[in-house]
């Protein structure tokens, strides 16, 4: 086996007794944080006692979203038969200690109280931490790891967001003695990437350096430096309960394959009142096989009692309907096809928020996340926010210039 090499930024990361309780990684794309630290929890269960419990706020599917690069780890190393790979958990052979994958949202709320339940978790990692804009989640969980036999750690990965998440509040406005520093870009780990992906990121910085220095660079972001929608509109459209409803749709922007590198398929399910106003009121997206998102959808087709299932069938034409059909689903379909681009689609949207027209019914940062960074003139459009755009299209947008069905 080729000996690794680690970025030397990431070093403290595998101190055998670590400095801190805390650790925030943080960067940019390409910085290497993920590979990094998939290798490191690998080779920690190495060490007898261990029980490594591994989050993201949605997390539907662990062995397609986040095992393949642990098992990519391991073919590195070489040690495929040290390792009991199931469709949740990675367990070392030689000494017991395991990695757990676990979601901490549900379709109830969360799964806080089993997650604390876990006997013996050594070390918490909390990752795309961006996602967790609940605090009180984050504590609850934090507070339960606190075994005796082993050090804690509390790793939290992130892209940084917007400085009103309450990680900057917390860990980054001012630094803290118990909690260590790890930071690194694309330039760091230049050496380990493509040409292609050095010359993506040189031409965003020519042609965007805002977008440049918050997606390769890891820059934190003020409140109101969304490219279309920002935080404060987003934050005015908050509300906590729904109305009574008129219409409810689900709306789907579908992915056609389900692995590690696909699209997610944006599921969005909106509604609006008997005044027209507009709620955001469940996001079920993610990396799904058709099979997979055709349940999800029609499980919340029948859960909100909807109208109709609004579907883009661009990409995946006649596809879309059979796969809905194949569920055995009586369902309406209203399959649509873009005829305009994406800015033109979107602005009419944005400005019903602008309008105080649409509302969130609680909390949806995966969404938002994509929302506030949504630059309509490049490259793809996030999968939920096209959703979304597409069941309010249905709902709230007369006319309907941009699509046909």
């Amino acid at each position: 086996m080729e000996s690794i090499q680690l970025l030397d930024k990431y070093q403290p990361l595998f101190y055998e007794e670590p400095q801190n309780r805390y650790f925030l990684i943080t960067g940019g794309r390409g910085s290497g944080k993920s590979w990094t630290l998939s290798l490191f929890l690998l080779n920690l269960t190495y060490e007898e006692g261990h029980v490594i419990l591994f989050t993201r706020w949605t997390l539907t599917s662990a062995f397609i979203s986040i095992i393949p690069e642990f098992i990519d780890k391991i073919d590195l190393m070489n040690k495929a038969e040290d390792f009991e790979i199931t469709q949740s958990e990675i367990i070392n052979k030689a000494t017991g200690s395991k990695i757990l994958f676990r979601g901490i949202k549900t379709s109830q709320g969360t799964a806080t109280a089993n997650l604390k339940s876990i006997a013996g978790v050594t070390t918490f990692i909390l990752d795309e931490s961006e996602e967790l804009m609940n605090e009180d989640v984050f504590d609850r969980i934090d507070l339960s790891i606190r075994a005796i036999n082993k050090p804690n750690r509390v790793i939290l990965v992130m892209n940084p967001s917007y400085k009103s998440h309450w990680i900057y509040s917390r860990f980054v406005k001012l630094t803290r003695d118990d909690t260590s520093y790890i930071h690194t870009t694309y330039l760091d780990n230049i050496q380990n990437l493509s040409q292609s992906f050095i010359d993506q990121a040189k031409r965003v910085e020519q042609e965007n350096l805002h977008r440049y220095e918050h997606l390769f660079l890891g820059k934190w972001l003020d409140d109101a430096e969304g490219l279309l929608w920002n935080r404060p509109i987003i934050e005015r459209a908050r509300v906590s309960a729904k109305p009574d409803l008129s219409r409810i749709v689900v709306a789907i922007d579908p992915a056609t394959t389900a692995s590690m590198n696909s699209d997610e398929t944006g599921i969005i399910v909106c509604g609006t009142d008997a005044n027209g106003k507009g709620y955001v009121l469940e996001d079920l997206s993610g990396k799904y096989s058709p099979t997979e998102w055709a349940t999800v959808s029609l499980q919340a087709f029948k859960n909100w009692n909807a109208d109709c299932i609004v579907a883009e069938k661009n990409q995946g034409g006649d596809m879309v309907e059979s796969v809905l059909r194949s569920q055995n689903t009586t369902a309406r379909i209203k399959l649509v096809t873009a005829t305009k681009g994406k800015y033109v689609r979107a602005e009419p949207i944005y400005s019903l928020y602008e309008q105080h027209k649409i509302f969130h019914v609680g909390s949806f940062p995966i969404l938002e996340n994509q929302m506030v960074t949504f630059e309509p003139d490049k490259g793809k459009s996030p999968d939920r926010v096209d959703a979304m755009v597409w069941g309010f299209t249905e709902l709230m947008v007369s006319g309907q210039e941009f699509w046909h069905v």
